[in-house]
């Protein structure tokens, strides 16, 4: 007997719905998840898909969540005595360390995927930092307390959108504890609501470093030191499995007792000159070459993986890269970023 047209459908349909029911079947028993499931999770918007990691950490964002849809924003952080404890850092993706005048060094503390209530003592702005955060999109948000005309002007020239005491809509404060100049202290989501006018279009910024769970060819070291002057080192010791910043020979301390740690030590050795601009002491103010290339090492796993950088243009990203020529691969998960002076000491130990 001839069929209709209509049953020829229905004949049509039913061998599509048990080829499909087959196959579920089929991967369920394999205990795999099958492409139709998968298909149908993605239409209706149940994707069990892994987010996308962090761009600054490599890692997923945190209760399973999205990266956030906003630009990186970083905070400039005293380091000094007159300053400790101080707040936030623990919460940063990446942290950068840079010579400033007097011998001493600043950070500039990183946030993209996490926020911190409470991050400071918040400094002046220096020559160094649009050059670094120019890496990081197109328009980075930095938080600082100020500084003299022309680096004010070089911050605003760069792309890089300037929060400060008096443009961040109270989102910068004082903390009526702490002695001035070292108690202004800023909230990231707060940072952020100040900003949200001229960065409502702005995502995530791309990548700059690579991840991966392995090793590269490396060597175990326990310890590391890094001079930026003669009153002003940088140690760190592995411990606990992560890389431990020391104070003193003991672990630094935040506001709330929080050690400062990082999975990932990048040591980035840099050309360093007295620069143009003096400060109220008389101290010039250091100009830090980020161009060109020079040596470079990677603390993690507590092993160290030795290397070199290089940028060709301030608009381009800074790549690591070992000596076979493989770009370094940071372990998943915090990073600081130490500009090391060219001719001051770096030293490793096994102990």
């Amino acid at each position: 007997m001839a069929l209709t047209r209509r049953g020829r459908m229905a004949l049509t349909i039913g061998a599509v719905v048990t080829l499909v029911v087959a196959v579920a079947v089929g991967f369920a028993l394999s205990g795999s998840k099958n492409p139709v499931s998968a298909a149908i999770d993605r239409l209706t918007g149940n994707s069990t898909a892994p987010p996308a990691p962090c761009p600054l950490t490599g890692q997923a964002p945190r209760g399973g969540k999205a990266v956030p849809h906003r630009p990186v924003l970083a905070v400039k952080v005293e380091n000094t005595s007159a300053a400790y404890p101080l707040a936030g850092l623990d919460r940063a993706d990446v942290v950068y360390e840079e010579l400033v005048e007097g011998g001493i060094t600043r950070f500039m503390a990183l946030y993209q995927c996490q926020d911190s209530t409470r991050v400071g003592p918040v400094r002046s702005a220096r020559t160094t930092d649009p050059g670094v955060l120019v890496q990081y999109g197109a328009h980075p948000l930095l938080a600082y307390s100020g500084g003299q005309l022309a680096v004010v002007n070089l911050v605003n020239h760069s792309g890089v959108i300037g929060l400060t005491e008096t443009t961040a809509g109270g989102a910068l404060k004082r903390d009526g504890a702490r002695v001035a100049p070292h108690n202004l202290f800023g909230n990231t989501r707060s940072l952020y609501a100040a900003a949200k006018r001229s960065t409502k279009n702005e995502g995530a910024p791309d990548p700059v470093f690579s991840y991966a769970s392995g090793v590269q060819k490396s060597k175990t070291v326990r310890s590391a030191q890094i001079e930026f002057s003669s009153g002003s080192t940088a140690a760190w010791s592995w411990s606990g499995g992560r890389w431990v910043r020391l104070l003193d020979g003991a672990p630094m301390k935040l506001d709330g007792g929080v050690s400062v740690e990082a999975d990932n030590v990048l040591i980035q050795q840099v050309v360093v000159v007295p620069g143009k601009l003096v400060d109220v002491l008389g101290n010039h103010s250091p100009d830090v070459t980020l161009t060109g290339t020079g040596k470079a090492w990677l603390l993690r796993d507590g092993k160290l993986v030795t290397g070199t950088w290089q940028r060709t243009a301030l608009g381009d990203t800074t790549v690591f890269r070992t000596r076979a020529g493989d770009a370094f691969e940071l372990k998943p998960g915090t990073t600081w970023v130490e500009l090391a002076p060219k001719g001051m000491p770096v030293t490793f130990s096994k102990r």
